[in-house]
């Protein structure tokens, strides 16, 4: 994962920490000199910083271990300055699922904020809040963590995508409505809340709402298209939509031998292969790495990333199609009864629509789709 460090790994689930985070409390460092605070000050400030990222990490573990309960599988968490992102691998296989997913997260910080609330004394309500309270307080520091936790669960459960209630308002709607129809009413309403972000921003001069009224628009608009994407190659197999025309090299092939290779070809992946088995697909970008830095007789194979997986032909393409998304251009390489048969990327499942669906109305709606995703 790029610019990502990992900090633990719970039940497979690897959380990683990106290193613009370093950015928000190089902020709190600067916002505490500013104001004169002592290093006692600033240790609660940088403290308090901390366990809310904590907290949002607690957050996204409980999306995970709820999907992974349904079969559902979620590798990484990275924690930007912005929040967290739980990467799961596919999307929920129906309305229930999706809602018991999407609401475990506001689930655990109401619970965090409830044992907080144990240790608060006296106990205050949000609205009972006195106005010296600071972050720069060892005595606040449990009420601060309190509230935050209340705030994180109240703003996910806004119901516009990408938030958590956004996904919650799908699935109970997805009891009476078919997913698309449930996923265009929820971005809808999640534009309509949008703009009253942007306006609320332009209005009170706040960056912070604007920004939170840009992002949801667009992930309302991505949400909404992907699902009608997904919907279009639903029925389709995966061995229906391979390439079989592709280009390879020998797992042994050092890098010096695939310069040469690279020089006369100008394909952005290769499949990797180890005789008449692949064992992988290599960016010409991470060959050419290798030689920058001098490893001209390391084995291209040595250099694939751990975990790269084949797909299986007789699936859906639906099932896959995140997991494509997440790179364009990248192979995968196809098996059916255990032998190799093609490869398979993102963009062949686009130009595979747009060929075969040319003279239906959905031609038109995958040529938008292609522009967005």
């Amino acid at each position: 994962m790029a610019g990502a460090f990992k900090l633990i790994s719970i039940k497979g689930i690897r959380l990683f920490v990106h290193w613009t985070f370093l950015f928000l409390v190089g902020w709190v460092v600067l916002v505490n000199a500013r104001l004169g605070n002592n290093i006692e000050q600033l240790a609660w400030s940088v403290l308090f910083i901390v366990a809310v990222f904590a907290c949002v990490a607690l957050h996204e573990f409980g999306h995970a271990l709820v999907a992974s309960r349904f079969g559902i599988q979620a590798k990484n968490i990275i924690l930007l300055p912005i929040g967290g992102i739980a990467s799961i691998e596919k999307f929920p296989g129906n309305p229930k699922q999706e809602l018991a997913i999407s609401i475990a997260g506001p689930m655990v910080n109401f619970a965090i904020a409830g044992i907080l609330a144990l240790f608060l004394h006296p106990f205050m309500f949000l609205w009972e809040t006195p106005p010296d309270v600071s972050i720069t307080h060892g005595h606040d520091f449990l009420y601060n963590l309190y509230a935050v936790n209340i705030g994180l669960a109240a703003f996910n459960l806004i119901p516009a995508f990408p938030l958590d209630g956004g996904r919650i308002l799908r699935a109970l709607l997805g009891f009476k409505l078919n997913y698309i129809r449930a996923t265009t009413i929820v971005a809808t309403l999640g534009k309509i809340i949008a703009g009253l972000f942007i306006v609320a921003g332009l209005v009170f001069f706040n960056l912070v709402l604007l920004v939170i009224g840009i992002f949801i628009i667009f992930s309302a608009s991505a949400e909404e298209h992907y699902l009608r994407l997904k919907a279009l190659v639903q029925g389709i197999k995966i061995k229906d939509i391979q390439m079989y025309d592709y280009n390879s090299l020998e797992s042994k092939t050092t890098v010096k031998e695939a310069a040469s290779v690279l020089m006369n070809n100008h394909s952005k992946y290769f499949i990797v292969m180890d005789g008449p088995h692949p064992i992988g697909s290599i960016n010409r970008i991470e060959i050419i790495k290798a030689i920058a830095e001098m490893k001209y007789e390391i084995a291209v194979g040595d250099l694939l990333r751990k975990g790269l997986s084949y797909l299986d032909g007789e699936k859906e393409a639906d099932t896959v199609l995140e997991k494509l998304a997440a790179s364009d251009e990248r192979l995968y390489p196809v098996m059916e009864n255990g032998l190799f048969t093609g490869v398979i990327n993102f963009n062949q499942i686009i130009e595979y629509l747009l060929i075969h669906k040319a003279e239906t109305k959905e031609y038109g709606r995958i040529k938008s789709l292609t522009g967005l995703l």
